[in-house]
């Protein structure tokens, strides 16, 4: 099933939100080990995998469905799909490299690297002047 460019935006602007709310929940225990040092970093450390886990899942299910996408309906598509995939590569590099460290102000650096990502997604790719049902063609006269 080939899904409308309107379809894609709100399936992923929800995506978007959803990793939002699990950022948000990080920081929540971040603060919460950061007030409480002795205390178990285990639940930090299993959202921290899930976070991982749900930003590669949705990286590739962005590119999956903005791919053929972009590359159908904009004329600046091939240029948008090599920006998207360069961010993504260099995302998922800055989730394994520096979430690996046991700081809270490593995981705060990453998250706020994450957000702003996914701003930059909604304000270059994830808007409505890029993915729009309406396809305007230019025909060349002669």
């Amino acid at each position: 099933m080939k899904l409308s460019p309107s379809r894609v935006l709100s399936e992923l602007i929800a995506q978007h939100d959803t990793l939002r709310g699990m950022m948000d929940h990080c920081e929540d225990l971040a603060n919460s080990l950061d007030d409480h040092p002795d205390s178990d970093p285990t639940p930090l450390t299993r959202e921290l995998a899930r976070l991982r886990l749900a930003f590669d899942a949705h990286n590739r299910f962005e590119e999956h469905l903005l791919r053929p996408v972009l590359l159908e309906h904009d004329a600046f598509g091939n240029v948008r799909v090599e920006r998207m995939v360069d961010d993504h590569v260099h995302e998922h590099r800055a989730i394994r490299d520096r979430l690996a460290s046991p700081a809270t102000s490593a995981l705060r650096d990453v998250i706020e690297t994450l957000r702003a990502h996914l701003d930059a997604e909604e304000r270059y790719l994830l808007t409505s002047r890029v993915l729009r049902d309406d396809l305007v063609s230019i025909e060349s006269a002669g």
